[in-house]
């Protein structure tokens, strides 16, 4: 079984998406880049999200464009209480200089919608057989 780098559910060996958050298990992080110490000179706020699914997308596409950053959830994300209630934020920060890149990633991201081809509805369908 494999274990989502998200979520930390259980998957299937030959599960390429996590049934329960649907992050991408096909990326394999090396414990070198685990311990990859990251700096980020000038850090600027680029988002705060309050779901990790929507936070760990938002990191995965922010590495996809090279931008390096840091966030909150590094530690266990911090919570946040509003009117009583709580809930965890993840604070997404970036270096100053790609705050105009990250800024368009995450517009990008904001307006995208998602999209599924027939191979991920087919076998949606086979896993509930």
């Amino acid at each position: 079984m494999k274990v989502c780098h998200v979520c930390k559910a259980e998957c299937d060996d030959a599960a390429e998406l996590c049934p329960v958050c649907g992050a991408d298990l096909t990326v394999e992080i090396t414990e070198e880049e685990e311990k990859e110490e990251k700096v980020i000179n000038n850090p600027v706020l680029l988002a705060t999200l309050d779901d990790v699914v929507s936070a760990e997308i938002l990191k995965d596409l922010l590495t996809e464009a090279g931008i390096l950053y840091s966030s909150d959830s590094e530690d266990d994300g911090t919570m946040k209480v509003t009117f009583g209630g709580s809930f965890v934020a993840d604070d997404i920060y970036v270096d100053e200089q790609e705050l105009d890149a990250a800024n368009a990633v995450y517009d990008e991201f904001l307006n995208s919608e998602p999209q599924f081809d027939e191979e991920f509805f087919e076998d949606a369908e086979n896993e509930n057989e």
